[in-house]
This record gives C-alpha cells, structure tokens and sequence, in this order.
C-alpha cells in the first residue's frame, strides 16, 4: 500500500521514458466524468433546463478537476 501512495504523491507520472504533469491526468478524469454527467443529462432530458449547455459543461470540467485533484492531492 505505500509503494502506491508514494507512486501517487509525485507531482509528474511517468509513462515510459516520457513525464506527464498530475494536472494533465486530474484534468483528463475531470472532463471525462464532465463528459458523462452531460450525457446522461442529455439522455435523460434534463439538459433543456440548462441555459447554456457548454458553458455547464466547461464549469462541470473545472469542478469536478478540482475535486478530483482536492482528493488525489500530490
């Protein structure tokens, strides 16, 4: 378990040879959940109540980043 915590608490991740930023990865699974919260408001009809639908979407992506990177801080 600590091998994955300290794999986790550097502020870059390595794939390869190659070293991606932790903003990079938090905000990748901040608009992918963004992505899905949207959808399922579009399947659901709930996106019509929403005044403007990009705008929702791009506040949904900064904030779901941000708790995401709140919880995996590194």
């Amino acid at each position: 378990m600590e091998l994955l915590a300290l794999d986790i608490n550097r502020p870059e991740m390595t794939l390869g040879e190659v070293l991606i930023p932790w903003v990079v990865v938090v905000g990748t699974f901040g608009f992918l959940a963004a992505w899905l919260v949207v959808a399922i408001m579009e399947r659901t009809g709930l996106s019509r109540y929403v005044w403007h639908l990009p705008l929702f979407f791009l506040a949904l992506v900064v904030l779901l980043s941000s708790l995401i990177g709140m919880v995996f801080q590194p």
